[in-house]
């Protein structure tokens, strides 16, 4: 451990001692964590050399945010060395001013979400007002540290195509990144995009950020906003090795920046449509095609309220998806729902079974008319008739899938003083489908009349405040609130179909009345509400606090991380009830499977049955505390040390 000294301007004495007050508060509340959090932000370091390779102090830089103009000030250290830390992603200037030597600018620097940048400089002696420009990208090679990630840049999220502009599509231009299977947990809800795999890691043990800020669904571990591609300036995809401050969970940590406002103005407008007319027929569609329409429609705008000093930002996105769907099914003939069976393999009668297990043929192989079950019949109301011959392959349905997607972000930058900078961003999702066949990435295809709506309903907050207490020292803070409701809700929500047909043992919650989920072992096709319904209705609070500390060769870097959540999903299984028959009841002799799975459900007889009650609510609250402590030293501008303090 390194001591230190640093004496702070009699004008920041408070505001320093409150952080740090709040550090070790923090601290003695969770000794012993790793850290966990992340930012939107980055930073530029390097040294100071003349032309004959010496180093040089005391040389003024001034760094220059371009399209807002803000500065940042800085001076070379005794070893010649300069940090500035914090820094908002983008395009930046670099003047070095010092007498004796001509003024050098450096141009064209542009900072990408999380990086820390190396950028060295040459002075070459001559008179103050003479200045060397020189226009130069910062290297691609990561010279600071050993971190294993990857910027997607704003160029490649803007003019890849996207087919649904989703931008954690492009997560997989980056090496060992692959997309989940389509039927992993929580992907019937996956309405931003299906998750990522990262280095051979769970899906569900990535993180997402927007701008520093969780956007995390904590019940499904996926991403609960997707924001609009024309919002975002760029999101980089830490793998491993990376830095203290950043991680939380084991896999990767996927974080976008939003774009901010200028001194100019400067949006978008745009609209993408596709229509059957363009597509061909599908081999099951009737003579006439299904219709088909999509359009994804909305803008940007962001320009300055005052110049140099506020600047805000706003974009929407929607989408419009009506898709009709062609699928053939299995379902009961009209004969057969009569309880006719004639022309099939004989049916028995279960109530004949002797002291042999041998049973009786029904009559003609048909069911009595009494001995059909009430609760089968109601069931049979909803189920649609066959629209084709036979007993199989008989009904061919076109519904129709329906997208109705909002998505808004505004946000404001302020610069409150030379000193002090902040920005604030909201933005709130409605995502709504309906799956007019279930979810087909569940494997709970179900016939129409059964489907269900998937809704997401998200609100963010994000708040950054950042203050510079002397051009070595340097406090982050941001704050982030996100909301995330809604689920899966069946077609048939608040009908008691229980009551109508006589089943007993179930739910009486209307927000889970439906029908039961019915399935055979053989001939047709699944019906009924899915067995499964979950929603939730979670809060999440991040609290974040960065200090940047530059201490001659050492860039120590001390945080804390507070995370709060409230955890309400429901998922109550089968609370409609769910139902399995088979041909057990009507075979010839008992302990054979010889009759026919739909002649039992006439008769009420299931192989198995199953009931919820209640809601199956959870009321989770958590609080996670988490610091760091971190030293890169710089022995020389070639090598970088760096030593975790954890406590």
């Amino acid at each position: 451990m390194i001591g230190m000294k640093i004496v702070p301007g009699r004008r920041n004495m408070v505001r320093l001692a409150s952080v740090l007050l709040l550090f070790v508060f923090v601290r003695g509340l969770c000794p012993g964590a790793l850290a966990s959090a992340q930012t939107a932000t980055a930073e530029i370091t390097g040294t100071v050399k003349d032309s004959s390779g010496g180093v040089v102090p005391g040389v003024k830089l001034t760094i220059t945010r371009q399209s807002s103009g803000q500065e940042r000030q800085s001076i070379s250290d005794s070893s010649g060395n300069y940090v500035a830390p914090s820094l908002a992603i983008g395009e930046y200037t670099i003047k070095a001013e010092l007498e004796g030597f001509k003024t050098q600018i450096r141009q064209g620097i542009a900072l990408q979400v999380g990086q820390q940048a190396r950028v060295d400089l040459t002075m070459d002696p001559g008179e103050v007002t003479q200045q060397i420009t020189v226009q130069e990208s910062v290297p691609q090679v990561n010279t600071t540290n050993a971190e294993v990630s990857e910027v997607i840049t704003n160029q490649r999220i803007t003019e890849l195509p996207l087919n649904g502009r989703q931008f954690i599509q492009l997560t997989i231009l980056s090496d060992n990144v692959y997309l989940t299977p389509q039927g992993t947990r929580g992907a019937a809800l996956g309405e931003t995009g299906r998750t990522i795999v990262v280095g051979g890691q769970r899906a569900g043990h990535n993180m997402y950020y927007l701008d520093g800020v969780s956007i995390t669904d904590q019940y499904f571990n996926n991403m609960v906003i997707s924001p609009s591609i024309d919002e975002i300036q760029e999101f980089k995809i830490q793998k491993s090795i990376y830095s203290a401050e950043f991680g939380g969970k084991a896999s990767a940590s996927v974080s976008a920046a939003t774009k901010s406002g200028s001194n100019n103005f400067h949006g978008t407008v745009f609209e993408f449509l596709r229509n059957d007319v363009f597509d061909a027929r599908n081999f099951f569609d009737t003579a006439q095609k299904p219709p088909y329409r999509q359009n994804q429609f909305g803008g940007t705008l962001g320009g300055p309220i005052k110049k140099d000093r506020t600047f805000f930002f706003v974009s929407y996105e929607g989408l419009r998806v009506r898709q009709s769907i062609t699928r053939i099914f299995n379902v009961p003939s009209d004969k057969v729902r009569s309880g006719d069976f004639s022309g099939l393999a004989p049916i028995y009668d279960p109530l004949s079974t002797d002291s042999t297990g041998q049973r009786v043929a029904f009559s003609l192989n048909q069911i009595p008319t009494d001995r059909l079950d009430k609760a089968a019949l109601a069931f049979l109301q909803k189920v649609p008739h066959a629209n084709l011959p036979g007993e199989v392959q008989n009904y061919v349905a076109s519904p129709s899938l329906k997208n109705n997607n909002d998505g808004f972000t505004t946000r404001v930058d302020q610069v409150l003083s030379q000193n002090d900078n902040l920005f604030v961003r909201f933005t709130f999702a409605n995502l709504i489908t309906f799956q007019p066949y279930g979810s087909t990435q569940v494997n709970d295809t179900l016939i129409p009349g059964f489907g269900y709506k998937i809704t997401s309903f998200a609100r963010n907050l994000a708040v950054n405040y950042t203050h510079i207490f002397n051009n070595n020292l340097v406090n982050e803070f941001r704050f982030g609130y996100l909301r995330a409701t809604g689920g899966q809700l069946s077609e048939n929500r608040g009908f008691n179909f229980a009551a109508q047909s006589g089943i007993q043992g179930i739910s009486t919650d209307p927000l889970k009345m439906g029908y039961p989920a019915i399935s055979f072992s053989d001939a047709y096709s699944n019906m009924g509400d899915s067995s499964e319904l979950v929603t939730r209705r979670d809060n999440s609070f991040d609290f974040f606090d960065n200090i940047s500390w530059i201490r001659g060769p050492h860039s120590l870097k001390f945080g804390i991380y507070v995370f709060r959540l409230r955890f309400n999903p429901q998922d109550s299984p089968n609370a409609r009830g769910a139902f399995v028959f088979s041909p057990r009841y009507t075979s010839s002799q008992a302990g054979l499977a010889n009759g026919n799975a739909f002649a039992d459900f006439l008769l009420g007889f299931p192989s198995s049955a199953q009931g919820g009650i209640g809601r199956g609510d959870q009321d989770g609250r958590t609080l996670w505390t988490h610091m760091y402590a971190q030293d890169d030293w710089r022995a020389r501008s070639n090598l970088t040390s760096t030593s975790l303090l954890l406590k």
